[in-house]
């Protein structure tokens, strides 16, 4: 620990740098709160007795648990909860108070585990680059859950949790309770309450219909541009006064995005050069030691919500309308900036280099997700046509 008392400055990293740290949720607070999330993750215990050859029913490692669950583990290997610890977690996290490093495995790394190898062995530590493993969600006192009970398994019976159908699943490390940062009276993170206010909640359509497929292990979110296509429609059109585009959350559960670090850049422009129009969808923030957080724009589009662009044109001027997404955004401009520069005295190279590659690893997340090209004006209105 080598920064006491820099809690405030722990959650400028742990919340926009990684996104997804939070607190227990309570009923205190309106939120669910269930046994089988306890965290961190007690310690599993001792493994029931296997004949020799077989030690790998009970091997923890979500490796072991691909060796019969091939498509979920390899679905998982290429997903953010696999990689929920990151350079970016790694630069800064030691810098921090115990209450916040805790804070930050209690989601990135939660099974008792991986914690206790942390304290130990620090940046050397192995079990806690397994993030959100298999373990973590299917595994308590070496006894295996899932959504549905099986009797008969090489690792014993399969005791079926309903938790594991519910939203409620997802709440713990994906919604700030009410001891959670808030600023302008919305928490930092948001995702399980926004939406259990919108109808996805009311007909029945949970993070897992949206995230997890046909029971598929990817958890893919704003980076996977199929999913935000899924989200998030555009329209283009052409009128008699220039460039019109809607834009709606048509698919999100929940704001788009949800979270504070990604942003969405629509962008309307004639050819030829001359009018351009730039519109970002985005929750924009700024911290300081001197004001803390203070929220500068709340731009995102909620569940069923439109917005309408209009960009002038000549009758003459054709335009083009394009869509990217930027999923890490705020961190590789502003925070892991900040970081670097507010840890400078205390940072090892290595963790100084863990930054740096967190910081240019953000950077090449962006895509573009739509992109229309719009004719001059024909004496009638018309779509515009969307580019491969």
């Amino acid at each position: 620990m080598r920064m006491p008392g820099l809690a405030a400055a722990g959650l400028l990293g742990c919340i926009l740098a990684l996104a997804t740290v939070a607190t227990m949720a309570t009923e205190s607070s309106g939120l669910p709160e269930h046994p089988y999330w306890e965290r961190p993750i007690p310690l599993q215990g001792e493994a029931p007795p296997v004949p020799p050859g077989a030690e790998i029913v009970t091997d923890l490692a979500a490796a072991s648990c691909g060796t019969c669950h091939l498509p979920q583990w390899e679905a998982w290997k290429a997903s953010l909860h696999a990689a929920a610890v990151t350079p970016g977690l790694l630069g800064q996290i030691a810098a921090f108070d115990t209450a916040t490093q805790e804070d930050c495995l209690d989601c990135h790394a939660p099974r008792r585990e991986m914690q206790d190898q942390w304290w130990e062995q620090g940046l050397d530590s192995v079990l806690v680059r397994s993030g959100v493993d298999c373990a973590s969600c299917h595994i308590r006192a070496q006894v295996r859950h899932g959504p549905r009970a099986i009797a008969e398994t090489p690792h014993g019976p399969v005791r079926e949790q309903p938790l594991f159908r519910r939203a409620e699943f997802c709440a713990p490390c994906h919604q700030f309770d009410e001891t959670g940062l808030s600023v302008n009276g919305k928490p930092l993170e948001n995702t399980y309450i926004e939406w259990r206010e919108s109808r996805y909640a009311r007909e029945g359509v949970t993070c897992q219909h949206c995230h997890m497929p046909d029971k598929r292990h990817a958890f893919k979110g704003i980076h996977d541009a199929d999913m935000t296509r899924a989200g998030l429609s555009v329209q283009a059109r052409r009128t008699s006064q220039g460039l019109r585009v809607r834009a709606g959350n048509t698919g999100a559960g929940h704001a788009l995005p949800t979270y504070v670090t990604p942003r969405i850049l629509i962008r309307l422009e004639g050819t030829g050069g001359g009018a351009v129009q730039e519109h970002i969808i985005a929750r924009k923030m700024r911290w300081s030691r001197e004001e803390g957080w203070v929220e500068l724009a709340d731009d995102r589009l909620f569940p069923d919500q439109w917005i309408t662009l209009d960009l002038a044109l000549p009758e003459d001027q054709g335009g083009r309308v394009s869509v990217h997404v930027e999923p890490d955004y705020d961190y590789h401009e502003r925070v892991y900036p900040a970081l670097l520069s507010m840890l400078t005295d205390d940072l090892s190279d290595r963790e100084r280099s863990l930054l740096h590659r967190a910081q240019e690893q953000s950077g090449t997340t962006v895509y573009r997700l739509y992109q229309f090209s719009c004719p001059e004006w024909n004496g009638h209105d018309e779509p515009c046509d969307e580019e491969p």
